[in-house]
């Protein structure tokens, strides 16, 4: 499943959209890299907030959409 993560920073506005690429149970890749392994330090830290306890990451099916707010970052997710 490929999932479309598009995070608006709270203070300054910046947006970062990317992929993550695999499911609930193998977990997620981002350009091939584990999701809390990439070296990309904001798109890290959007990805530590999606694993959190009652992330919809893990329950989301394809062509479902859902919101996340985090402490920085509005989070909007959108499985294909």
């Amino acid at each position: 499943m490929i999932v479309n993560v598009k995070a608006t920073n709270k203070i300054s506005g910046d947006v970062t959209s990317y992929k993550l690429e695999g499911n609930k149970d193998e977990g997620f890749l981002y350009e091939g890299t584990h999701m809390q392994e990439v070296a990309d330090n904001v798109i890290r830290e959007i990805n530590n907030n999606l694993i959190l306890l009652g992330s919809p990451i893990y329950t989301i099916q394809p062509g479902e959409s859902a919101a996340i707010e985090a402490k920085t970052f509005d989070i909007e997710i959108n499985a294909e």
